[in-house]
């Protein structure tokens, strides 16, 4: 019999001890990160962590229906809740993994499609990774009005005709996010932290997980806040 991980964070932050105005500021606000049989597990697993670490809390929705979920290479988890049982005004963004899988799956699913354009309706930020561009936003109707985005190589042509392809790491156009795959996860992650909480904040959860060197990490950072 397979274990089922609870997923559980652990509210580990890049805060000091002493600073705890900043450090509630920053847990009131709320992110949706869906998950689906078939999410991709290294950036759903990914986003979720450097969320919470920089201060976030994330809130993990299964679009199934139930809270069991198997994501792509095996990883089976318990979210804390459902999709359809969660309101947008409730939350400041929400994130999409991919995974081919998980990414069809969230592309067919209209409960997420309320919610993402409730969110919207309410300029919020979403976005999503690898697959989930292509696969979830687009026939979501969560690409209308983005004009450049980027996705896992090999799928830019099957974005929208209005959506310019890029190779970039991370992506911002309006109030939507995009990156590539697993390896940009960490610098999505990052790029989510600038937006969401600071610019300082990002840069220093980037030296604390040892990426501040990687030019990759000024450049997602920097898309974020442009």
């Amino acid at each position: 019999m397979n274990p089922v991980f609870h997923f559980s964070l652990s509210c580990f932050q890049v805060f000091p001890v002493n600073d705890t105005n900043k450090q509630l500021k920053y847990m009131s606000k709320r992110v949706l990160v869906p998950v689906a049989d078939g999410s991709e597990d290294i950036e759903f697993t990914t986003i979720c962590d450097v969320l919470d670490r920089a201060g976030l809390k994330v809130t993990v929705a299964s679009i199934m229906e139930t809270k069991n979920v198997t994501l792509a290479h095996g990883l089976k988890l318990e979210a804390d809740t459902l999709v359809k049982d969660e309101k947008a005004s409730d939350y400041e963004a929400a994130f999409l993994a991919g995974g081919y899988g998980g990414s069809k799956n969230f592309g067919a699913s209209e409960d997420l499609k309320k919610f993402l354009h409730e969110l919207r309706s309410q300029n919020k930020t979403y976005g999503a990774i690898c697959a989930a561009p292509v696969l979830s936003l687009a026939p979501l109707g969560m690409l209308e009005g983005v004009t450049k985005a980027t996705c896992y190589p090999g799928m830019e042509n099957m974005f929208p005709a209005h959506v310019t392809a890029s190779t970039d790491v991370v992506v911002k156009s309006g109030h939507c996010l995009t990156s590539r795959g697993p390896g940009t996860t960490l610098f999505f992650g990052l790029a989510i932290a600038a937006l969401l909480v600071s610019k300082e904040t990002a840069e220093k959860l980037a030296k604390d997980l040892l990426v501040d060197h990687f030019p990759e990490t000024k450049t997602a950072i920097s898309a974020a806040l442009s």
